[in-house]
């Protein structure tokens, strides 16, 4: 197993000239990002930085917020990142708090970030200036494998934010694994407008292993998005799926010109059916997909573009990566058959081992326990069915609101969300139709309608009173055989959804409550 910090080294000295990153019309060779980076980890120990210690990043997506990281992996360091005003007032603080850095990286003038530093003056506060400070670099020495050189953060969607621990070595094979198993093009040229110090930073490293240029855009957004791309001309896209819907909605994106592209890398979440045509038809046949957690970033299983052409795979999670290994299992631990919805467990070397916050490990005999609940197909491609707190356990065997709402869909022709009740009971939220005691209170509710139209609104939907009632009797019909109870049936203007595009369960539930 090969640390990051040495992989880093060798990939930037292999072609001094050759250019690394772009950021608008900024440039850095590979030489310029070598000195960069053992430039910073000079400054960092000239600050007073030592192995071990923690560098949080609260700064904006560029090369530079990269090439820290880079330095924190070649020193030692465990380096982190927040998005700036991401976190305000006492999330902040909250966060801060966790995370006990040893040194942030920020700009100036952060009321919040400013009155917590006064309140924790042994924290050293740099800026782009101090790094950039110091004098000719030296050579640096390399942190071994074992060290743990990053701390990522889980989003907090589905509990507690935990801050995962990453080592050297951890990295280093994710690097490694990304660039042996995805169809790169020769010297690629990647277009990505997600964090370099997210998931997709991950994809850094094996472009530079690969002498590539990893182009940043300026600004967050489609309009920069499309601009990079007409400047640059990719031939590889990487995006989680907001940013690929909003480019694919894009009013300029059909006149661009797309044929440069080879590969379009997304992770986060699957397609329609719909999205994937459209994709196709704007970029080509090029779709590839990643699947990972905070805790095996990027390398749990993945789909090449062959298979978003095959109505079976092209929503599936894909195979696992080469030295992933994968078990799916039930309730109490024991494996399932092909075709039979369990949590996954994920066994490897690109698995981190330990949580800062809080304290503890993910593993479990050798296992992470990944909390998706998927099933295995007769083709050995995985396909993500529910989040494991959102599905009921009946028996050894989960019972899953997808399918139940699948189910549901099909029988009465609108889409259904499903949230459990109780330990085998669910109600059942249908979208696009109405009743009198719902209709316009929902609406109201949403902003979606004013006051003065809410009395309208109750007239219109009480003479719809019998089609609710045959909706709902058809709903129940459609879940009869199901080993569940159904509590209730809720009609709703629209199923509210999570910036992934992903039924928003918890508001749901709220919903449905």
């Amino acid at each position: 197993m090969t640390a990051i910090g040495g992989l880093v080294l060798d990939a930037l000295r292999a072609r001094p000239d050759h250019v690394a990153f772009r950021h608008g019309s900024a440039e850095v060779t590979y030489r310029e990002a070598e000195r960069l980076v053992l430039g910073v980890a000079d400054a960092l120990a000239g600050a007073g930085l030592r192995p071990g210690d923690t560098v949080l990043q609260i700064r904006p997506n560029d090369p530079l917020q990269w090439l820290v990281n880079a330095a924190c992996y070649v020193a030692g360091h465990r380096s982190a990142a927040l998005s700036p005003g991401a976190l305000r007032g006492a999330a902040l603080a909250e966060r801060l708090d966790l995370v006990a850095p040893d040194a942030v990286l920020a700009e100036p003038g952060d009321p919040d970030l400013d009155a917590w530093s006064r309140a924790h003056p042994g924290v050293r506060v740099l800026t782009d200036r101090d790094l950039m400070a110091a004098g000719e670099p030296g050579t640096a020495v390399r942190a071994p494998a074992s060290a743990v050189v990053r701390l990522a953060f889980t989003s907090g969607t589905t509990g507690p934010v935990k801050g995962v621990e990453l080592s050297g070595g951890a990295l280093g094979t994710v690097a490694t694994v990304l660039r042996d198993t995805l169809p790169w093009p020769e010297r690629p040229r990647v277009l990505c407008p997600e964090s370099v110090s997210g998931g997709f930073g991950n994809m850094v490293l094996p472009t530079l292993m690969l002498g590539g240029t990893f182009v940043v855009p300026e600004r967050p957004g489609p309009d920069a998005l499309l601009e990079a791309a007409v400047r640059h001309r990719p031939t590889v896209l990487m995006a989680m799926p907001p940013a690929l819907r909003a480019l694919l909605a894009h009013p300029g994106a059909a006149g661009h010109d797309w044929s440069s592209l080879a590969l379009v890398v997304y992770s986060g979440a699957s397609f329609t059916d719909e999205e994937i045509d459209r994709a196709h038809a704007l970029f080509g046949e090029v779709l590839c997909g990643v699947f990972g957690q905070v805790e095996v970033p990027k390398t749990i299983a993945w789909t090449c573009p062959a298979d978003h052409l095959d109505p079976r795979f092209r929503s599936s999670l894909g195979v696992p990566f080469p030295g992933t290994e994968i078990r799916v299992c039930g309730p109490g631990g024991r494996d399932l058959p092909a075709g039979q919805a369990g949590e996954l467990w994920v066994r490897g070397p690109t698995t981190a081992c330990a949580y800062a916050f809080p304290a503890g490990t993910p593993v479990e005999n050798g296992w992470l326990r990944t909390g998706d609940v998927c099933r295995r197909d007769a083709h050995g491609r995985l396909h993500h069915v529910n989040r494991v707190q959102d599905v009921l356990r009946i028996g050894d065997i989960y019972v899953c609101p997808n399918d139940l709402e699948a189910a549901v869909s099909r029988h009465v022709g609108h889409l259904a969300a499903v949230v459990p009740t109780g330990p085998a009971s669910v109600a059942v939220l249908v979208e696009g139709v109405a009743s009198p005691d719902t209709a316009s209170r929902d609406a109201v509710s949403r902003g979606t309608v004013s006051r003065e139209r809410e009395t309208a609104s109750r007239d219109t939907v009480s003479r719809d009173t019998g089609s609710w009632d045959t909706m709902e009797k058809a709903v129940r019909d459609a879940l009869r055989d199901a080993p569940v109870v159904i509590d209730a049936v809720v009609p709703v203007e629209r199923l509210l959804r999570d910036v992934m595009g992903r039924l928003d369960r918890a508001r749901l539930a709220e919903v449905a409550g």
